[in-house]
């Protein structure tokens, strides 16, 4: 009886050993996955959101630019100085345009969806102006040119402006969830590494339970029954 009650204790340890050992890989399989959850989610600060809000500032730049330069324009009477002014606006619209590609390329939110359509709208409402203005002015009619600046370009330079600033304040939100996303994995990683801790002294538990049982086993000499 004492063998046998023995040797049922060893297969329980046993069976509880294999147990341990079955849920420290799944602690290290949880460790992985959440690894690279928090690795990605870092990139997509970065490149999701650190990136495009720059790109989103380089924008805002070259508008602001574009202004200035158009309000030189009206001001010259220079063909040379007008040369050069319609350069530099055509050179900003090309680095908009791949500033725009470069940061429709990233991920976005319904709402940054929303934004970069209204964008692209007020984008269109304002070249327009601006090249009415530049032809009128380039004409020889700068009174004009210069109330069209004053009223209907400011008010379409306003509305190009807006979705921008929308966008780049997305930007720094969803920065700020995805990161602080990331730092409840960091804690959830913890957790676990802490699981995967006391998992291993209870497996080094059992398995020395089941050393000290074997030993036991070996010490106990089979006794000589005399049958009369």
């Amino acid at each position: 009886m004492t063998w046998s009650f023995r040797i049922g204790n060893r297969n329980r340890i046993a069976l509880a050993l294999g147990f341990v050992f079955l849920l420290i890989l799944l602690a290290n399989w949880l460790v992985s996955y959440n690894m690279t959850k928090v690795s990605s989610q870092f990139k997509s600060v970065y490149a999701d959101r650190l990136v495009p809000a720059l790109d989103i500032s380089a924008m805002q730049e070259r508008y602001y630019q574009n202004r200035l330069l158009l309000e030189e324009h009206l001001l010259t009477d220079a063909q040379e100085e007008e040369q050069r002014i319609m350069q530099a606006i055509e050179q900003n619209e090309v680095e908009l345009d791949s500033l725009l590609r470069k940061f429709q390329a990233t991920y976005l939110t319904k709402q940054e969806t929303k934004d970069l359509d209204m964008y692209r709208q007020a984008a269109r409402q304002y070249a327009k102006a601006q090249q009415t203005i530049l032809v009128m002015s380039h004409t020889g009619d700068k009174g004009a040119a210069l109330k069209l600046f004053r009223k209907e370009g400011m008010a379409a330079f306003q509305e190009v402006l807006q979705p921008l600033h929308a966008l780049s304040h997305l930007q720094e939100q969803v920065g700020q969830e995805l990161y602080a996303n990331a730092e409840r994995q960091m804690n959830s990683l913890k957790v676990i590494s802490y699981l995967v801790i006391a998992l291993a002294i209870i497996l080094a538990l059992l398995v020395g339970s089941l050393l000290q049982t074997s030993r036991q086993l070996k010490s106990i000499k089979p006794q000589k029954y005399h049958l009369n």
